[in-house]
């Protein structure tokens, strides 16, 4: 059974470089962002429409089943369509019904929730949306998962750190009991 972990937090939190540093450490595979391609290729005035967002969410599903598919244990996310969604909010105020399921559902496909704290600088590169948007985002993104009571690890400091404070997790995630999926007569 492959164990999933999904890698939250604002622009320019460590996201990627943690989720690829881990999957080498452990010999598995990382999800990249497919947004972040897509975007790059497809942006107009820095936007996408509700319609690009939505297939941003379904590709990025269709990448993680896919890893599944191949990964060693565990599969490392370094994002989800929670993220599109909020992007979604973010610049058209309403996301598109679909979209709203697929970020709704997404809790279900993961067995970690890390949120990436934004302590580490700032890398300021021309597809970001700068550092003002990324201190409101991860507001928005801790506020959102304590406010829905989705179960999360917060993670800081140095890279090595924070690897270190996931396998912490993953450690305590693989020794609690196992609840029976269900009853036997």
């Amino acid at each position: 059974m492959i164990q999933k972990i999904v890698f939250l937090g604002a622009p320019s939190t460590g996201k990627s470089t943690l989720s690829e540093v881990l999957a080498r450490r452990l010999n598995t595979l990382s999800v990249a962002e497919y947004g972040r391609e897509y975007w790059i290729e497809h942006q107009v005035d820095r936007r996408l429409s509700p319609e690009q967002l939505l297939h941003i969410a379904q590709i990025q599903n269709q990448w993680e089943d896919v890893a599944e598919t191949n990964a060693n244990r565990y599969l490392f996310c370094d994002t989800n369509a929670f993220t599109t969604w909020h992007f979604a909010c973010h610049y058209h105020t309403t996301p598109l019904p679909e979209l709203s399921k697929l970020a709704h559902a997404s809790w279900q496909r993961y067995d970690l929730v890390v949120l990436c704290d934004n302590d580490i600088p700032y890398d300021d590169t021309w597809e970001r949306s700068g550092d003002a948007n990324r201190s409101e985002f991860q507001q928005f993104l801790n506020q959102y998962l304590l406010a829905h009571g989705i179960s999360f690890i917060k993670v800081s400091g140095t890279i090595e750190s924070r690897e270190a404070q996931v396998l912490s997790a993953l450690t305590s995630l693989n020794t609690e009991p196992q609840q029976a999926a269900a009853a036997s007569c």
